[in-house]
Formats: C-alpha cells, sequence, structure tokens
C-alpha cells in the first residue's frame, strides 16, 4: 500500500465514531443542509420490476432533442498538445438548447420514467478545465423561460435556493464520488457560505450518466454571494473577482500585483483578477477603474516595507477570519491551485474584502495528476499569504484556529465519521456509477489526461485506485497523514514572521 496507514484507515472506516463537533465560533455555515444527513429516504422498499432506473438519489434528466453538447476540447490531429478550440452547435453557438426535468420529492424512489417535479429550458454546455478531457463531462446549466432563452429562469432545484446558473459535476478522477460533496459542505461550517450542494443521477436523452453533484455557483445573489446592489452611474461599487489564468474575452485587472508580476509563479500561465461582479454590462471604464484603484491601495500595502516593519493596518482592508480559515482549508486539503486558479474573493461596500468563497475541490487530497507529498507548506509563500505570514499577529491566528478546528470538525474522527455516512447514503448508486464508469479503474484504458500518470520509480497501478474501495482509502490515508504532519509542524509557520526573514525588508 502507498500510505503506511492505509491498513488503520480501513479498519477505522468500518466503525461510525460518535463525535459532537466542538462548536465554532465563526460558524456562520450552521444551518447548512448536508443532504446524506437530512435527506428522507424511502421507509419500505420499491415494488418496480427493476427493468428501468430505480434511486434514492434525485434524479436529473436531460433531453437534447439529439443534438451534442457544445463545450469539448478540440485538438490539432497532428499535435496532441495543441488545443485548437472548443465545439459549438452546427450554428455556432456555445450553449445548446435543451430541456432539464428533475425528479426529486423526498422520501420517494425515482424511475426514469417518473413524471418531472421541475422542468424547464436551459442554455447547457461543458464546462471545466482538464474535465473536459474526462469522458463523463462536467455541465454549466442555465435555466431560461422559454425557446428565446432572452430571460433566465430561477429554480429551486433539488431543494436549493431558487437560481437559474448551476454546475452539474460529474467526478471522473476523483473515484470516490465525494470529494466536492464533502469539502463544499464542511467549509460552509467553517468560514460561512461555499455552494451547495446535492448528489444526484443523471440521464441524457435517456442514456444513464452515473453519479452527479449538482452545484450552485458562485455568483452574486441573495442566497449566494450577497452584495450591496450597483447603483447605475456610480464608479464606487461591491464587487466579487476570480483569481484565474488570464483569459481572452474576459474583464481583467491591470492591478498592482499584474502589472508587477508579483503573484507569477506559474510557468504556463499568468494568474490574474477576473470580475464577476458587477455583471459586464455595468463595467464601464470608471468601475473598472475603481475596482483596480480598490485592490491596488490593499496590494501596494501589503507588498510595501511597513508589511515587514508591522506600520501597515491591514485588518483594516482585509476580513482577516476568512483569510486565516481559507488558508487552513487549502493547506490541510493540499490544494494546488489555491491563490493562483479557482480563487475568489469580494468586497462589499460596507465592509472589507472577505477571501472565498472556495471552489473546485476535485484535485484535493492528493487526486491531482501527479502524486502530491502530504509534507510541506503550500500557500504560506504564495500571493497575498506571503505578505500576511510576515505578520506574527496573523500567523498566530492561524495556528490558534487550526487547533481549534482539529478538535473538532477537522479532527480525524469527525472527518472519518463524515466519509463512512456519504458511503452508507450513495449506497448502491456507487454500483451504478461503476457500471458504466468501472472500466477507468485500469488506467491502461485511459489516455494521458484521463488518469493520473506516475512518476520515477511508481507504475500507473500505484497511483491509480483499482477500486472504489481503494480509492476510499487512500484518500482517507491522505487526509491522515496530511492533518498528522500538520499538527506536528504547524508551528513552523512562525518562520515567516521572524525578524531573520523580515529584517531585509524592514523601514527603520
Amino acid at each position: 500500500m502507498k500510505y503506511k496507514l492505509l491498513g488503520m484507515v480501513m479498519t477505522v472506516l468500518m466503525v461510525f465514531c460518535a463525535l459532537a463537533a466542538a462548536s465554532l465560533d465563526r460558524s456562520s455555515g450552521t444551518g447548512r443542509v448536508h443532504q446524506h444527513r437530512s435527506a428522507q429516504l424511502p421507509q419500505e422498499e420499491c415494488g418496480c420490476d427493476g427493468e428501468e432506473l430505480c434511486t434514492h438519489l434525485p434524479l436529473i434528466r436531460i433531453t437534447t432533442g439529439g443534438q451534442e453538447i457544445p463545450g469539448d476540447i478540440i485538438r490539432d490531429p497532428e499535435d496532441d498538445d495543441l488545443l485548437l478550440g472548443y465545439t459549438t452547435t452546427p450554428a455556432g453557438e456555445t450553449e445548446a438548447l435543451v430541456t432539464i426535468e428533475t425528479v426529486e420529492a423526498e422520501g420517494e424512489w425515482h424511475h426514469a420514467s417518473d413524471p418531472a417535479d421541475l422542468q424547464s429550458q436551459a442554455l447547457v454546455r461543458i464546462r471545466g478545465n482538464s474535465s473536459r478531457n474526462f469522458p463523463k463531462k462536467n455541465y454549466r446549466i442555465k435555466l431560461v423561460e422559454d425557446e428565446t432563452a432572452a430571460q433566465g429562469r430561477s429554480l429551486p432545484l433539488l431543494g436549493m435556493s431558487a437560481e437559474n446558473d448551476w454546475a452539474l459535476h460529474g467526478p471522473f478522477l476523483d473515484k470516490t464520488l465525494m470529494r466536492n460533496y464533502m469539502w463544499m459542505n464542511i467549509s460552509a461550517e467553517i468560514m460561512g457560505y461555499a455552494p451547495n450542494v446535492r448528489f444526484c443521477e443523471v440521464m441524457i436523452d435517456g442514456e444513464y450518466m452515473g453519479v452527479y453533484l449538482l452545484m450552485e455557483t458562485i455568483k452574486e445573489d441573495e442566497h449566494r454571494v450577497n452584495l450591496s446592489d450597483y447603483e447605475q452611474g456610480s464608479a464606487a461599487t461591491s464587487y466579487l473577482l476570480r483569481l484565474d489564468a488570464e483569459e481572452e474575452g474576459r474583464v481583467m485587472l491591470d492591478n498592482y500585483t499584474w502589472y508587477t508580476q508579483q503573484m507569477e509563479f506559474n510557468e504556463t500561465y499568468r494568474s490574474a483578477f477576473q470580475v464577476l461582479y458587477p455583471r459586464e454590462e455595468d463595467l464601464s471604464p470608471e468601475v473598472v477603474d475603481y475596482i483596480q484603484r480598490d485592490i491596488s491601495r490593499v496590494e501596494r500595502g501589503l507588498y510595501s516595507a511597513d508589511m515587514a516593519s508591522g506600520r501597515y493596518d491591514y485588518e483594516e482592508e482585509l476580513d482577516v477570519d476568512s483569510f486565516v480559515d481559507y488558508y487552513i482549508l487549502q493547506e490541510f486539503l493540499a490544494v494546488n491551485d489555491a491563490f493562483s486558479r479557482s480563487t475568489y474573493l469580494y468586497r462589499d461596500l460596507r465592509g472589507r474584502i472577505h477571501m472565498g468563497p472556495v471552489w473546485d475541490y476535485n484535485n484535493v487530497l492528493n487526486n491531482f495528476f501527479h502524486s502530491f507529498s502530504y509534507r510541506g507548506f503550500l500557500l504560506a509563500r504564495r500571493g497575498w499569504y506571503g505578505r500576511l505570514m510576515m505578520d506574527e499577529d496573523f500567523v498566530q491566528k492561524v495556528i490558534a484556529r487550526y487547533r481549534q478546528l482539529r478538535e473538532g470538525i477537522l479532527s480525524d474522527e469527525y472527518l472519518l465519521q463524515y466519509i463512512d455516512e456519504v458511503v452508507a447514503y450513495l449506497g448502491p448508486a456507487i454500483q451504478r456509477n461503476d457500471a458504466v464508469w468501472g472500466y477507468s479503474y485500469d488506467p491502461d484504458n485511459l489516455l494521458v489526461r484521463q488518469r493520473r500518470e506516475a512518476d520515477p520509480g511508481e507504475t500507473l497501478e500505484e497511483v491509480n485506485p483499482g477500486s472504489y474501495e481503494e480509492a476510499l482509502g487512500w484518500m482517507a490515508g491522505y487526509m491522515l497523514a496530511r492533518g498528522e504532519w500538520m499538527d506536528e509542524h504547524i508551528e513552523e509557520l512562525l518562520q515567516y514572521c521572524h525578524p531573520s526573514k523580515t529584517a531585509s525588508q524592514r523601514v527603520e
């Protein structure tokens, strides 16, 4: 086995641990719906003949009318590494108009032929970055009023707050099926809002596609990131930003760390702030300039000698608690993209810059394309955190908060119990999913970009789980090893604020 703790993990996974999570002093995620705990399951065996899909999970049906859903990758036939673009509809559109239905009544069995509980037309496309290479696709869905698609239609899909914008995540590289589900929920309990998530099973044009996760997207909305409304004609505004790879056609900020290249650490792309709110139609040059100047002013403070000497009062600008919680989650989960891709922050005119919401946990806990050590700090020297770690007060807050969380919601006992509960809830849906996608347990059946690649001295079989049970064990084993390492080394974060590290940047 790859991890020395694996045998112990698989034993513990068979036992439910009765542990009450310690109270969290900023658990604004209280009231979070954890589907596997709250769902009303059918009380009796289903009386159907078993000739069609019968599931206790919500069911989503998509009818395309024979269309190919656009957004798939087009590669150069002579150079597989060269991306030419993405597929479109015959009319050149990037989204296809489809019908989407849900069968989701609580406490009932759901069948492929059951009447829909909710139905709408929708625009759909394939979404994601590396996940576009997977045969099990991820989709972006926008509900619309009618075939003109001129107006969005908000519906409370699978019991979540009514909205028109959704993501349908199909776990493929994550053989456990649960990373995004588990860690979106736990993140919400720790630091407030994170996108709500619901397990479901999906059928497209009558074909069973396996277990999926319906997710709220990150956007400004009363029930998502709730910001004060933009006032037409005003330059000053609340804003929501995403830090991601530079992307053509997006409004990117020309802020301080962009034009000074202070945050660039990846050799293949530059990370830039993209504006998600205000919406594009409200992004006048004056509004963009306001956001750029606001972010740049904060960054100049963080990257100044005053930060090193302790004279810059960053707490006046940043919601420090959110930065602390975000840091702990990203380090604990070993998120390689933290403060590089899929990183969000926002500021309401009424307050400070808030870190988050979190997004994209599909690759956490060593589910990347190459093996990832459970040792070492990933984020302590990256982006804004490289500057915040120069301040001892911030480091001490991280250490204290980490210790607190490890006594409760991030304890080994709680997390192992959570994994066990989710497995029990998914039940036979795991086998149904494997009936379609189980071939992927043999890495020889997969192309490069669809599997984890072996490092020197490893084989493909050693880095790609051969069964669902093995995938669970590897995830839990890495999680325990990561927690143990951080427990032993968290105090070493103090090195980043030691005078020997900061003296050269101090102003006397």
